[in-house]
């Protein structure tokens, strides 16, 4: 069994012999030294005379890590920042308030430049060894260098350092002075920083871990604990190094993670590369296809060639035959025209050589001639009539009346015309109206669709610039956002939103691109006509917040607005807002004149830098249509939506009303028409006066029929000339429509002649073409007649045409989908990136370009991840599965299950030595710890999963899908949630598991006396006598002195700054005489009024004096001569 008194004297452990200090504090230049050669010692003498100063030299030599230790503690918690190292290394020791100045300055006994600090303390043990710790201290410049050694012999700072130099010449005359033997271990070890100094120095003193040395340094202040339990699980448990066992675990699983990543990888990229290759394959058909349509559109052109020129040799053998017989038939048509002809002459000179006859014809001819002026007048009186009447002016005038209408005719034309000329302007203005209208609904539709394909309140051609330029750099909206989707004011800000809107507007038009896509961004940018305008920014990592500087103005415009969360340009843009753009936002005019700058109203009105100010009223900015903040655009949509019916509405109203006003027109112009044609065609009334002639016709009759009645053989002859000329009128008819037939057949020979040969040439220019295909495809074409070779070749032209067009569209849509798509495949969304680290170094071999020749090659990769990758990983997955997972896996639990119960050993142990000490007496009782379940949500969930990650392990190690289910559903989300620093700190830290209380038992019957569960309950003298209690035992287990066979080499020292100090004389006796029943070396700290409490249980005694408030000074002494001569010393 350990027990806490298994030493055999009072000297057993490591012992400090001497210190020794140069230049540190207010020690100036001195060599000061305490030599208590392993005895208890006081250090003393007045305050502010310099023993804190002394003891922190101690805690720097002990206790390295500047976090772990605490300067000046006696002098209270607030003041213990005010030293640090280079404060005690330049030797500050008070303030002077200098003439003229306000403020006070820091007085140093040393400069930088010219000063070193050396600190050495060396510690011996029954067992012969000697341990020198020692540091030095110097600057470089501004900055404060450290050299950290230690030593296996006694080191003296007169002996061993007697000069000092920055470039370290005295390291190498002490290396060479006690390291000159390569073959042993070295005397003097250097150390370069105090981390691997400390870890030397806990394995030669024989501490159990680094806690002892914070437990020095509380050991030193020696101040009541707060609170019990942090204090048994931080100092008195080991603490074990969870994160190497998570690393060792997390490693092992790297591997099998790697391989079911490889697994998850692969499966993706063949679900993505699937229907890349069914496009490939759809293009390469195309393609091909689309070179037969080619061939086969040549072909068509000699092989209709060929077909044409036969039947049209066959066909102008028919037409010429067809127009043989015609020409016959109409030679035997003219020969009865001319008999006819013949006919008629000789009936008319019958008529002619009768004297009567020549009367009656010549009054017949008069009265054609009347009859034609007639109708051509009456014909006039008509249209003259229509038209008056419809202008409103009197019908059937006589000639006074025919002037008055062309006089009023005259001034209706004015009117006319001058109203014509108005609707005309309104028709303009209109119409001008409507194609603004229309465009404006046209950028409108446009937008419209843009907001609803980018989900952002940012369309017209930078949106559309910034497509293109997504689709070039194969990147997403996300990776290159426009400002302004990251952007939008507060709800409760709307009333800001317009004038925010207005000075944000042209910084949310930019882009941001980060650094990955920059080069490429660039290189399109400068490349292509982007046909207008895009701006953006290059994305550089903006410096972390480290601290939120409070803001004295709460009205800045960043403070109205909110930008999007966990984006990753979120900070940044904050930054870019805040440098720029730091408006304040007032309400009231008076407020508004009393920036000189950067200032903005409600009302729109705004104050740039170097006193500019504006305030924008166009229509343009006013409307919410045109905002441009936000990541959700359903509010903006609306306006775009409501804006575009408005407009239809007024387009359509405008439409009825053009409609109306162009049916004015026409009828205004129809009118002018009518008013300038009666002017025109009416000059003179003789035009419509047709009466004259009817009186004239009807005496002509009477003539006629009067002579007639006495002349029958006229009137026979007449009757045989009437039928004659209706003779020849018929066939007239059919002379012509048969001269008509002879030319239509002879045009008809001419143009099928011409065809020929233009169908004869074309076969003439390439007489070897193969018109296999073509022939073959459509044999049925030897079927085509003459009369529908022309309309099927112009409809399979057309379709062909058509087919290749098509199959054009269908070429350029795969390539554009394989571009979209192969693109997305080499550079993925960065999430995969992220996952899948080595997927750009397996795509980076495969085209960009759409060649199908080169995209064969993601044919050959979809190929090789089913048949080759997939299998391989998937069988490594399940090798590793079985043959790591399950080991690695126990050795993890087996880690906490250990360390648990290592804790409860402790415990058992620390309880054990408790026993032995009488924490109070009349009656004796004594402490033990006690260790319970601490309720933790999050322990819970730990132990949890890590029991679901063991259990069944083994019903699952002889089937596959089991193993993989096992490792999706349990070890991987264990795993996962194990990433989780925060919560992995929280969960592994065994020691937490429990809490931990103190229970005070009576000696004799062992029955609970009281439990120590919160300090705070205590009194004054009980906290201290518990505290010293557990800090004690907490000592003496970190030091090692616990440990089996390491009780002679153990550590053995602690010092005590005012131990005494607001404590009563009993309790400070009890803390003396525990270290007593330690076996410690111990140094106290303590003023005059103290000694008396531990002057019979020292050997030593170093006083410590200031020398004009300025440099102290350190005499050693036996006891009895400190004793002899005490009074000499406190009044000096």
């Amino acid at each position: 069994m350990w027990e806490l008194f298994s030493t055999n004297s009072d000297t057993a452990g490591f012992r400090l012999q001497y210190m020794e200090v140069l230049n540190w504090g207010t020690f100036h230049k001195e060599i000061v030294r305490i030599a208590p050669q392993g005895n208890n010692s006081l250090l003393t003498g007045a305050n502010a005379s310099g023993k804190s100063t002394f003891i922190d030299a101690l805690l720097t030599l002990l206790v390295p890590m500047h976090n772990k230790r605490f300067y000046n503690q006696s002098s209270g918690v607030e003041r213990r920042g005010d030293r640090t190292e280079e404060s005690y290394v330049l030797g500050y020791y008070g303030n002077i308030l200098k003439e003229g100045s306000s403020s006070t300055t820091t007085q140093m006994l040393r400069e930088k430049q010219n000063t070193y600090s050396i600190i050495l303390a060396s510690f011996s043990s029954t067992t012969q060894q000697t341990v020198t710790l020692f540091q030095l201290r110097w600057f470089s410049g501004t900055e404060l260098k450290k050299n950290y050694g230690i030593a296996h012999l006694q080191l003296e700072i007169a002996k061993d350092f007697p000069k000092f130099d920055s470039g370290g010449d005295w390291k190498k005359l002490l290396d060479a002075k006690y390291n000159y033997d390569k073959s042993k271990r070295k005397q003097v070890e250097f150390f370069s920083g105090p981390k691997d100094y400390q870890s030397a120095m806990c394995s030669l003193f024989g501490m159990r871990s680094e806690n002892a040395f914070s437990l020095f340094n509380q050991m030193v202040g020696v101040k009541v604990l707060d609170d019990l339990d942090d204090f048994i699980s931080t100092h008195m448990l080991e603490e074990r190094n969870t994160e190497e066992t998570y690393k060792e675990l997390r490693t092992s699983f790297f591997t099998l993670t790697e391989a079911n990543d490889n697994i998850e990888k692969a499966k993706l990229q063949v679900e993505w590369l699937t229907p890349i290759c069914q496009d490939i394959e759809a293009l390469q058909q195309a393609t091909q296809q689309g070179k037969e349509l080619v061939q086969l559109q040549s072909e068509s052109v000699y092989g209709f060639a060929k077909k044409y020129v036969s039947l049209a040799t066959d066909e102008i053998a028919e037409q010429t035959a067809l127009l043989e017989e015609v020409r016959q038939r109409n030679a035997t048509l003219q020969k009865e025209a001319e008999a006819l002809s013949v006919r008629y002459a000789d009936l008319e000179q019958d008529i002619c050589n009768d004297a009567v006859g020549k009367q009656i014809e010549m009054l017949k001819k008069e009265k054609r001639e009347n009859l034609s002026a007639k109708e051509e007048r009456m014909s006039n009186a008509e249209q003259y009539n229509k038209i008056v009447a419809s202008l409103g002016l009197m019908t059937d005038p006589d000639e006074e009346t025919f002037k008055t209408n062309r006089t009023e005719a005259q001034l209706l034309f004015k009117g006319v015309h001058t109203e014509e000329l108005l609707q005309e302007d309104n028709i303009r203005k209109l119409t001008n109206e409507n194609e603004e209208i229309a465009q404006q609904m046209d950028a409108l539709r446009e937008n419209i669709d843009m907001l609803r394909k980018n989900k952002n309140n940012i369309s017209g051609r930078e949106a559309t610039i910034r497509d293109e330029i997504l689709l070039a750099v194969g990147a997403t909206k996300e990776e290159i956002p426009f400002i302004g989707e990251l952007i939008r004011v507060k709800e409760a800000e709307s009333a800001w939103e317009y004038v925010i809107e207005k000075v944000l507007h042209q910084t949310a038009l930019h882009l941001v691109v980060p650094p990955k896509f920059y080069s490429k961004v660039n290189a399109y940018v400068n490349t292509h006509n982007l046909k207008g305008r895009i701006r953006y920014y290059k994305y550089e990592q903006p410096a972390p917040k480290i601290f939120q500087m409070p803001q004295k103005e709460q009205r800045l415009l960043i403070n109205k607005i909110e930008i999007k969360p966990k984006h990753p340009y979120s900070l940044w843009v904050e930054y870019l807002i805040e440098n720029q753009h730091n408006f304040v936002c007032v309400e009231e005019l008076s407020e508004f004149e009393q920036f000189v700058e950067m200032a903005l109203t409600p009302k729109g009105l705004v104050k740039y830098r170097k006193g500019k100010h504006e305030k924008d009223d166009r229509e343009a900015m006013a409307k919410r249509s045109n905002y441009v903040l936000g990541w959700d655009n359903k509010e903006k949509l609306s306006e775009l939506s409501k804006e575009l019916v408005r407009l239809q509405e007024t387009k359509k109203k405008n439409d009825t009303t053009l409609k109306t006003l162009q049916l004015k027109r026409e009828e205004l112009r129809s009118r002018q028409f009518i008013i300038s044609n009666l002017n025109d065609k009416f000059t003179k009334f003789d035009t419509i006066n047709w009466q004259v002639y009817a009186l004239k016709i009807q005496e002509l009759e009477t003539a006629i029929d009067q002579l007639e009645q006495t002349n029958n053989r006229i009137k026979a002859l007449g009757e045989q000339l009437r039928k004659v000329k209706e003779e020849q009128a018929a066939l007239k008819a059919t002379i012509k429509e048969e001269e008509k037939k002879e030319f239509v057949i002879e045009q008809a020979i001419t143009n099928i002649t011409e065809k020929k040969q233009q169908h004869q040439d074309i076969l003439e220019t390439n007489p070897e073409v193969d018109t296999a295909l073509f022939v073959d495809k459509y044999s049925h074409l030897l079927e085509l007649s003459y009369a529908n070779i022309e309309t099927y070749r112009q409809a399979f032209a057309s379709e062909l045409a058509k087919q290749i067009e098509q199959n054009k569209q269908l070429i350029n849509k795969k390539e554009m989908e394989i571009t979209r798509a192969t693109a997305k495949f080499r550079n993925p969304p960065a999430a995969i990136i992220e996952k899948f680290k080595d997927w750009a170094a397996d795509v980076y071999p495969l085209p960009e370009k759409t060649d199908p020749v080169l995209l064969t090659e993601y044919q050959h990769y979809l190929d090789k991840l089913k048949k080759d990758n997939l299998p391989k990983y998937e069988k490594k997955f399940r090798d590793y599965l079985h043959e790591t997972t399950i080991h690695k896996m126990g050795s993890f639990a087996t880690f906490f299950d250990s360390w648990a119960e290592e804790i409860r050993e402790n415990i058992r142990q620390l309880n054990e030595s408790l026993k032995e000490i009488n924490f109070n007496t009349q009656p004796d009782t004594y402490i033990q710890l006690v260790h319970f379940q601490r309720e933790s949500k999050d322990v819970a969930e730990f132990k949890d999963l890590l029991r679901r990650a063991r259990v069944n392990i083994n019903e699952f190690s002889n089937q596959e899908d089991g193993r993989r289910l096992h490792f999706e559903q349990h070890i991987a989300p264990f795993i996962k949630r194990l990433e989780n620093e925060t919560w992995r700190k929280r969960v592994l830290d065994v020691r937490q598991w429990f809490s931990y209380k103190a229970e005070e038992s009576f000696r004799e019957t062992g029955t609970k006396a009281k439990t120590y569960e919160r300090m705070g309950q205590l009194s004054g003298g009980e906290k201290a006598q518990l505290t010293y209690t557990i800090l004690g035992s907490a000592l003496a287990y970190q030091f090692g002195m616990l440990k089996d066979g390491m009780q002679g080499n153990s550590f053995r020292f602690i010092a005590i700054d005012e131990a005494f100090k607001a404590q009563d004389e009993e309790r400070a006796y009890y803390l003396i005489t525990l270290c007593r029943q330690l076996h410690l070396q111990l140094l106290v700290v303590t003023p005059s009024d103290n000694i008396h409490i531990v002057e019979n249980d020292i050997a030593f005694v170093h006083f410590v004096s200031r020398a004009k408030n300025k440099t102290s000074h350190l005499i050693n002494m036996p006891i009895e001569q400190f004793k002899a001569e005490r009074e000499k010393y406190f009044q000096s």
